[in-house]
């Protein structure tokens, strides 16, 4: 509950006289081992008038960069006359190939050389369970000498009676800068971790609102007057729930992954979700300030928050920072020198938002000598795959470059089917998911299954996303995306393959009546039964296809309820392949297509229904039960990120794959 006089008896147990307070916060969230810069697209603009008519990509962030800004924003701040904070808001992990591989080492050691004062617990800090988070923690706090024991926030998790995080986590930390006492709370989002991510048996997360009050009331109580919640539950949430509380000053959130800014960053083509900061009211009815920085090592919030004696907020300002590469950009090709100075100079005159900056070079020697591994990453063997996974879109369409094209005419592509089943094993708590053909490039040939050879399976950069929708959407999506499949100009990637979703497909029949008996086995782990046409089912797909892309046009309309689980959609046919170690034919059971008629009315059989499932499809995916559906498709039609996802995204972008799916 509230305290309504807490801060009153904050005031009179700090013995000492208060005093105004210049405060600025430094933050970042959500960075999912994004350790290198992200090249992004900008719109030309006539203040650049640069040759050619082409968007200019520049290079933003990454942790060597970042570091240097921090380093000059931090200088920059204090000069002013300020007290500097630097917070990071959680989801440090997962992501990319530096978290595959290392599991966490190469973001600590980013991270120490940051030197946060605090880092507060996001969902997927907890994805391999409570030990690996622990071992993170402890790099992250010994990592750099000369900045030990980097607290650890989260107001709401309890860990289990025998977590190794006992002793690792702190609900708030307070410190005391130029005099004045300030209290940082950690709160991380309660239904998506317990659900989607992986805390180990006993530990659990409780209700965020209750824990943030309850901690408020503690640091009110021992004399600290101004509170700062580090929040992993999302932009709207901490508008909705936290600025409300009594006692409260300001919220630097995540989860969202949302932009904040103004005009200027509007103006260098950047869409926002808000202006930078929100300020609100908190419960006491005075002025509470809420702000978070977009996500992937691409921007630095530079929050500027003024307190009075009394540890009240006056005012509140700042803007989010792009620390980017001002040496090096591309248009049509790169840009020569004069070019280059028109860019710099516009975007110099975007509010200082844009920040031409060199890489720290320790920081970027350190990143280095872990990115050498990448050659010999790309051919380890993950799997053995005995018998070739033939590849296809439309069942009997003749895609596969191993297989003949009867291999394929009856239930479509075992290699796009495989694929369907490995990312309902790592979306947790899928019922089902789905996957579109085009998605998929090629056959799983008989051997060994590599790195680089996931990548040729599943080469685009994607992540996959939940969405919700009801039985009945799900089948009308099904009917969209095979009608573009089967329209002239449309694509035959359209079609779909689904793991613990089957079906029968009656491509001779017209839109809406395609597709019918359509059957559901939640995580493959139950018994078919029919879909639920009312029932409100989870949904999963990536970014791509989540956009209405190759056909699945009412994806577009539940965007509102889209979460992106930050799985690259490549590493999740790798995670899987690790879990089974043998790559073989799904049974023809499990199926999403179990009879086919192509759109001549020749019928290709009934499939499979009756045979049982065997073992190697029922893997377990989470402790939880499963309570929902998680479609998975797969997307392109976004700028690559260069050198931002290691391997998956790297290698996809430096071959040169882009491009629609579906072609």
């Amino acid at each position: 509950m509230a305290c309504p006089y807490c801060r009153l008896i904050a005031l009179l147990l700090s013995g000492v006289a208060a005093a105004p307070l210049k405060l600025t916060i430094l933050h970042m969230n959500d960075h999912h081992s994004h350790l290198s810069g992200e090249t992004i697209s900008l719109k030309q603009t006539s203040s650049m008038n640069v040759t050619g008519d082409q968007d200019i990509k520049i290079t933003l962030g990454g942790f060597p960069r970042i570091v240097t800004a921090y380093n000059r924003l931090k200088a920059e701040a204090e000069v002013a006359g300020r007290t500097v904070l630097k917070l990071h808001a959680g989801d440090a992990l997962t992501g990319t190939s530096f978290y595959t591989l290392f599991k966490g080492e190469v973001d600590a050691k980013m991270m120490a050389m940051v030197c946060f004062d605090a880092f507060a617990l996001g969902n997927h800090e907890f994805d391999d369970g409570d030990s690996a988070l622990a071992g993170f923690i402890q790099k992250l706090q010994t990592s750099n000498s000369s900045c030990p024991n980097t607290p650890v926030l989260a107001a709401n998790v309890v860990p289990g009676a025998s977590s190794p995080l006992i002793g690792k986590i702190q609900k708030s930390t307070t410190l005391t800068m130029n005099g004045e006492n300030i209290g940082i709370i950690g709160i991380d989002i309660m239904g998506k971790t317990m659900m989607s991510s992986s805390p180990s048996a006993g530990t659990i997360l409780t209700d965020e609102k209750a824990a943030a009050q309850t901690e408020i009331n503690t640091l009110l109580a021992a004399g600290v007057n101004k509170i700062i919640l580090l929040t992993h539950i999302g932009y709207d949430l901490d508008q909705e729930w936290i600025a409300g509380l009594s006692g409260v000053d300001a919220v630097v959130g995540a989860d969202s992954h949302t932009l904040l800014g103004d005009s200027n960053t509007t103006i260098a083509g950047l869409s926002i979700g808000g202006l930078y900061p929100a300020v609100m009211t908190n419960g006491d009815g005075k002025k509470v300030c809420v702000t978070t920085a977009w996500e992937y090592s691409k921007a630095i919030g530079n929050f500027e928050i003024d307190f009075d004696a009394n540890g009240d907020v006056v005012s509140c300002g700042g803007s989010p920072k792009f620390p980017y590469d001002g040496t090096s950009m591309v248009a049509d090709s790169a840009l020569s020198a004069d070019d280059l100075t028109l860019v710099n100079n516009h975007l110099s005159s975007l509010g200082g938002q844009f920040i031409a900056i060199a890489q720290d070079s320790a920081t970027l020697t350190l990143l280095t000598n872990y990115s050498g591994q990448v050659d010999a990453l790309k051919k380890l063997k993950i799997a053995d795959v005995p018998v070739t996974l033939c590849y296809d879109r439309f069942p009997g369409e003749g895609r596969s470059t191993a297989c003949p094209k009867n291999a394929t005419e009856k239930q479509g592509g075992a290699a796009c089917q495989l694929v369907a089943q490995a990312f309902l094993y790592v979306s947790k708590t899928a019922d089902f998911a789905i996957n579109n053909g085009g998605g998929c490039r090629s056959d799983i040939v008989a051997g060994n299954l590599s790195y680089n050879g996931a990548i040729d399976v599943l080469p685009f950069v994607n992540t996959i996303v939940t969405l919700k929708m009801t039985g009945a959407q799900v089948k009308q999506v099904l009917e969209e995306a095979l009608d573009y499949g089967l329209s002239p100009g449309g694509s035959s990637g359209a079609y779909p393959y689904a793991s613990g979703l089957r079906f029968d497909v009656n491509c001779n029949m017209s839109k809406g009546s395609r597709f019918s008996n359509l059957e559901v086995n939640s995580g493959l782990t139950g018994t078919w039964s029919a879909i639920d046409p009312l029932k409100n089912y989870t949904l999963g797909t990536n970014s791509y296809t989540a956009g209405g892309k190759d056909g699945y046009v009412s994806l577009a309309s539940v965007q509102a309820s889209l979460v992106n689980l930050q799985i690259d959609y490549a590493e999740g046919l790798v995670t899987y392949a690790k879990a089974v170690g043998t790559l073989t034919i799904p049974p023809l059971s499990d199926w999403s297509t179990q009879a086919y008629t192509n759109r001549v009315g020749v019928s290709f059989g009934a499939g499979a229904r009756g045979s049982a499932p065997t073992p190697s499809t029922t893997l377990s995916t989470s402790n939880s039960p499963s309570i929902s559906t998680t479609v998975l498709a797969n997307s392109s039609g976004a700028e690559p990120r260069l050198s931002s996802t290691w391997i998956f995204q790297l290698i996809a972008v430096c071959l040169g794959i882009m491009g629609s799916h579906g072609n």
